[in-house]
């Protein structure tokens, strides 16, 4: 998703920059270059309606929150590990990050997150093969 819109942000600066280039060449035309440069102005300011720019900017946010998320969770789990909560306390704190991920997708993405079940099976063994190559459990 993010080469999509690298590559359309690309497009349109080169668009731009090539019609006023030819419009300067050939001003026969001019009418042709001006439709090109209101063109690419006009995707600039729809360029977040877009479903695939706006998709882009949640899932950039969404990552960065679930990455700040992830440094809490480590810590709770070191907490865990070294044996500093009781079952209770880890019920808890459980249930609080769930709810913090929970809450960011929905922000993020308020018509659902699509998971994929190939990328979610890998994610799993990842953390599985994390867990026991850090702390020799899983």
């Amino acid at each position: 998703m993010g080469k999509w819109v690298t590559g359309l942000g690309i497009l349109k600066a080169v668009t731009s920059s090539a019609s006023i280039a030819a419009w300067v060449i050939w001003k026969e035309y001019a009418f042709v270059w001006g439709a090109i440069i209101a063109a690419s102005q006009l995707a600039d300011a729809l360029k977040d309606v877009f479903p695939f720019a706006k998709g882009h900017k949640a899932a950039r946010a969404l990552a960065m929150t679930l990455d700040n998320l992830f440094i809490d969770v480590q810590l709770e789990w070191e907490y865990i590990f070294s044996g500093q909560y009781t079952d209770q306390e880890i019920m808890k704190r459980l249930h609080q990050l769930r709810k913090l991920q929970l809450d960011s997708e929905k922000h993020n993405f308020p018509d659902g997150l699509a998971t994929r079940n190939v990328q979610l099976d890998q994610a799993k063994r990842d953390a599985a093969d994390y867990l026991k190559a850090t702390y020799g459990v899983y």
